[in-house]
């Protein structure tokens, strides 16, 4: 697997050159279907993983969430910006609120108490990640997420034969998150780029 300052260049490139078959521009389902109904007991703040571009931060700022993403890819995040100021006024009508962060999601800062957060968003993220940094990943999750709070993760499964910077499997993933997150849920299905997928529904352990 490449070492991480390869993979940090290898997405920064992509995203240069408009490599970029994830940055859909639409919202998933899941995502949809997750924020239908609101939190009325926690705080519509969100933790956008792994942003890109800022599709889905954006699109609940401008349903009255809170939102944080980050990403360590600086043009994706240039354009996030970008996108934030344009819809600025929706944002604000709504009372919502975006901030866009250039950062190693596995070293993002404890949070304050008041700091954390109901929602957790990763649209494969996780597994672009090396895998001697998921625990580093897995406490920073465990920190950033409120008792109680949905942490929505989807994820490629490891591609037979390749050696690609990206996938993890079902158990690997549950052995990560068993001691923070409690699995509710998890459809398995088929990546667009090819090779097995799955969301995973999972809730913050008091």
């Amino acid at each position: 697997m490449p070492d991480e300052n390869t993979i940090h260049e290898m997405f920064n490139e992509r995203y240069r050159t408009g490599q970029t078959p994830w940055d859909t521009g639409i919202s998933p389902p899941e995502l949809l279907e997750a924020v239908e109904h609101p939190p009325t007991e926690l705080p519509m703040r969100m933790l956008d993983i792994g942003c890109g571009t800022g599709t889905n931060s954006l699109m609940l700022a401008q349903r009255g969430w809170h939102v944080v993403g980050a990403d360590f890819a600086p043009l994706a995040i240039d354009t996030a910006r970008q996108k934030m100021q344009a819809l600025n006024d929706d944002i604000l009508r709504a009372g919502g609120s975006a901030r866009f962060l250039v950062a190693d999601v596995t070293k993002l800062a404890p949070p304050t108490p008041d700091e954390r957060f109901s929602l957790l968003l990763d649209l494969g993220c996780l597994n672009g990640i090396p895998a001697d940094r998921h625990h580093d990943y897995a406490k920073m999750v465990g920190e950033q997420a409120l008792p109680g709070a949905l942490f929505l993760l989807y994820a490629h499964l490891p591609l037979a034969g390749r050696e690609r910077p990206l996938g993890i499997t079902a158990d690997e993933l549950d052995a990560l998150l068993a001691s923070t997150f409690r699995l509710e849920r998890r459809e398995m299905g088929n990546a667009p780029q090819g090779g097995q997928s799955m969301w995973n529904w999972l809730r913050r352990m008091s």
